[in-house]
Parts: C-alpha cells; structure tokens; sequence
C-alpha cells in the first residue's frame, strides 16, 4: 500500500510540475523553475550569474549587452542541467537553428544559437538570479542541428 502511494504522489507530483503551458502561451513571461523542461530556452540571464555557476562562461564581459540566453538541458528533482548559448560559434558545437520557431509561446529564433555544453552546469532549484530569466519557448528537436 505504501508504494502505491508513493507513485500516486510521484505522478501528482509530475502533473504540478508539467502542466500544459501551451494553454497560456504569449503571456507566460516568466516560470518558477520547478516547471522548467527539457529544451526550454531562456533570455536575459546576468553574465555575472553565468560566470559564477559556469566557471568561465562568458570568457569577457560586455558593456552593451550584459546577458545571454540559457537553453535546459535535463530537469533533475534538485536542479536543472542548463547550458549557456552564445550568437557565435562554431559548427562544431550543436546550435539553435536561425528561424527555428519555438513551441508555446510561438517566437522565431532570429540567429543560430550555439549550445556552450563544455561550459554546462547544474543550476539548484533554491537559486537566485540578479535577473528573471525570460521564458522564449520550448525548442522543437528538429530545431537542434549537430
């Protein structure tokens, strides 16, 4: 009896954690990362941010822009497997196709963004960002070339 309820929570759980965001689409803006998923895409988080929980990410600060976008890679119960991308790179590294339109929130990628896995990191769910990340969708795979 106790594992069924065990799974009957984990499954509650899931559902709390993954409800269909694509009924809100456009006006989400924001999301608390206990609903982050997999291949969702993030702007506008602080390259001091980035810096520290990367541990070298980006290699210089900027004046004029201050943030790059972080694109999920696993979603772990304790925190999130995140990535860094950055406009420029190399074909090497996998990338976010230029045109690439995202699920939920229906925006189009507007250059290639390259996935900085060497740099990947593991983000704790208790963590604080000097900026909210803004939520630009979730990639589609066919979206993710390399």
């Amino acid at each position: 009896m106790a594992k069924h309820t065990s799974n009957a929570e984990s499954k509650l759980l899931s559902q709390i954690r993954k409800p269909d965001l694509s009924v809100l689409g456009g006006a989400i803006k924001t999301l608390p990362r206990v609903q982050w998923q997999e291949r969702m895409f993030f702007a506008g988080v602080d390259d001091v941010d980035l810096s520290e929980w990367s541990g070298g990410f980006p290699a210089t600060f900027r004046k004029e822009l201050q943030t790059h976008p972080v694109f999920v890679l696993r979603c772990h119960h304790s925190g999130h497997l995140l990535c860094p991308c950055s406009s420029s790179g190399n074909k090497t590294f996998r990338y976010i196709k230029t045109g690439c339109r995202f699920e939920m929130k229906k925006n189009v990628s507007d250059r290639n963004s390259y996935l900085v896995e060497r740099f990947k990191f593991t983000l704790p769910l208790d963590s604080r960002f000097r900026r909210k990340p803004i939520f630009l969708g979730r990639v589609p795979e066919s979206c993710i070339i390399g």
